[in-house]
């Protein structure tokens, strides 16, 4: 089994065919291909990149629904809180706080500082996957939250290339 012996080759090539099929819009194929990532991937970790893909995948589809639970469901095993409903006190205290973190943090250093963490790269790409989800198919104070966490990751650790 080339999965055994060749992990790493394995999961680079799968991901790679996966990202072809999406681009000549063969999702079918695509999901095969992420489907079988997600059997064998040894840890959450390196399901990450495939997670971003299929939701795309879905999205074009017309799923928001399923992207959005996709999303809420990984960020959730990262170990993120994906509150099932959020009030719009909440949001409004969540969007305040967003905004004093930015005055505080925004400057020429902020600016070049790059977020180098491969895992908080990544959850703050599912937060922004959350947030074209929710834009369609959530409430606003949702969508609001999932805006604020993904600009709060960037004030704290820069932003990606």
């Amino acid at each position: 089994d080339h999965w055994e012996s060749h992990y790493d080759l394995s999961l680079r090539i799968y991901f790679l065919m996966a990202s072809a099929a999406n681009s000549t819009c063969r999702d079918d194929e695509a999901e095969l291909f992420l489907q079988k990532i997600f059997e064998k991937a040894r840890c959450l970790d390196d399901q990450l990149p495939s997670y971003l893909l299929l939701n795309e995948i879905v999205l074009s589809q017309g799923n928001p629904k399923a992207a959005y639970d996709t999303c809420a469901s990984v960020l959730s095993q990262l170990g993120e809180t994906i509150p099932t409903s959020v009030t719009p006190e909440a949001a409004s205290s969540m969007l305040a706080k967003t905004l004093t973190m930015y005055e505080e943090v925004y400057n020429d250093e902020w600016i070049k500082k790059k977020l180098e963490d491969e895992k908080i790269r990544t959850i703050a790409k599912l937060y922004n996957s959350c947030v074209i989800a929710c834009f369609l198919c959530k409430s606003r104070q949702i969508l609001i939250y999932h805006m604020c966490r993904a600009v709060q990751l960037s004030l704290r650790n820069g932003t990606c290339q």
